[in-house]
């Protein structure tokens, strides 16, 4: 498919399903009670929601979609039969992940645990197999049956949601409700759609072994950001308080916007930088990283003044009324989103380059940065929460600049690199 018609495809992809996820959230922020501690609590399991769904994605579905890359675009379409018999128990085991946040949640009423616990394992199972249908679908070429796919899941998503409130369902089983009903729907119109566009792929199904070993870095630097984000925010649901990380939550879902628009300027450079970092084309990714500095911190300027404060002209305001209770803190998740989001091409490049194992010794020092900032709750209350995802950001700067210099010290490859794909967003979600 031609960039013209795979681009605007790909923008609707990756637009609805963020919106999927971004409606359950203002609901979250807007039906939990933030001073008794529901909504941290929800802040808890979406972040280790994000834990669970790494792991197949890393593990298992990536190193697969690489593999499906040597097969016709038809038969990758098609290739669903080798890669979900070792995606799919991968899948569910690391749902059960889910779990570890009853931990720091333990003083939370059962009414309220036992439904979003629930609903957040099988959503951390389904998750990642409707990601991977739909990435599938994009290198295929088939992009705009992924978005038909994700747009699927949106609606099914908002109209579960506008039942729950018409009928007035306990809220706890309706944000995490929502996505299982939505990931289930859009997983079976996507099978659908591909098995009425595929040619069947030849071979046997992939074995974990096999794909565990590209996919063992690709999980490790997968898991730190994500695992760090559960930790500093159990971390402070312990020591500072539930309401505390509630109102850190309710931020995160007013921020979204821009990470929302990040992931569709990445669609479209980050094939470029990986292949500036594969070639050592140094003068190519150094072009690319300054686009995407420069549409990033454009844009989330403007996001910064147009959602950063409680004002007449700011939509989130009052669709997540509870982000502007603290004055300044989404203000200061918006900067950390910018910082975050500004080095994706630069990730990318040291991916293209194979400099996994750097990125994994940044990510993992971020991480402690990251753990430590957190244990500042007591003072700095709900800023610790983007106080600590700063900390990480900047260790990922510097490191980024260390990493990047190693690279281009080095010649170019002598043969095609391993393809890999990456969604550089993913630990911000």
């Amino acid at each position: 498919m031609r960039l013209s018609k795979s681009i605007p495809a790909g923008l609707l992809d990756a637009g609805s399903a963020a919106l999927a996820s971004f409606a359950t959230g203002v609901y979250a922020a807007n039906y939990f009670d933030r001073e008794s501690g529901e909504l941290g609590v929800y802040g808890l399991f979406f972040a280790i929601f994000l834990v669970a769904a790494i792991v197949p994605f890393k593990l298992a579905f990536l190193p697969g979609e690489v593999r499906l890359l040597s097969l016709p675009k038809e038969q990758q379409l098609g290739g669903f039969r080798l890669t979900m018999p070792v995606g799919v128990p991968v899948a569910l085991a690391g749902s059960l992940v889910v779990l570890f946040a009853l931990i720091p949640a333990a003083d939370a009423e059962l009414s309220l645990l036992v439904p979003i616990a629930i609903t957040t394992v099988i959503t951390g199972f389904l998750s990642p197999v409707q990601d991977h249908v739909r990435r599938v679908m994009h290198q295929a070429g088939r992009s705009w049956l992924a978005a038909t796919t994700s747009v699927v899941q949106l609606t099914a998503a908002l109209a579960f949601i506008t039942l729950a409130i018409v009928v007035d369902m306990e809220e706890a089983w309706v944000p995490f409700g929502a996505l299982v009903v939505a990931n289930t729907l859009s997983i079976g119109v996507g099978l659908l759609l591909a098995r009425r566009s595929s040619v069947p792929a030849p071979g046997k199904a992939y074995r974990l072994r096999s794909l565990g070993i590209s996919g063992r870095w690709l999980t490790g630097f997968g898991l730190l950001p994500v695992g760090a984000n559960f930790v500093a925010a159990a971390i402070v649901a312990v020591i500072a308080g539930n309401d505390i990380l509630g109102s850190a939550e309710a931020a995160r879902v007013a921020g979204r916007p821009l990470l929302v628009f990040v992931t569709g300027v990445s669609a479209v450079l980050n094939p470029r930088a990986l292949v500036a970092g594969r070639d050592r084309m140094r003068a190519e990714g150094a072009r690319l990283a300054r686009i995407a500095y420069q549409v990033v911190v454009g844009s989330g300027v403007l996001f910064l003044v147009w959602m950063g404060f409680d004002w007449a002209g700011n939509p989130m305001a009052w669709l997540v009324e509870e982000a502007y209770t603290v004055e300044f803190l989404t203000a200061a998740t918006i900067v950390y989103n910018i910082l975050w989001g500004m080095l994706f091409a630069e990730e990318s490049q040291l991916i293209g380059g194979g400099r996994e194992v750097d990125i994994f010794k940044i990510y993992v020092a971020g991480s402690i940065v990251q753990i430590a900032i957190a244990f500042t709750a007591p003072i700095t209350q709900s800023f610790a929460i983007p106080f600590s995802m700063l900390g990480f950001g900047m260790v990922r700067l510097l490191g980024y600049r260390w990493s990047l210099a190693r690279l281009y010290a080095e010649p170019p490859r002598g043969s095609e690199p391993e393809t890999k794909l990456t969604d550089p967003t993913l630990s911000a979600r």
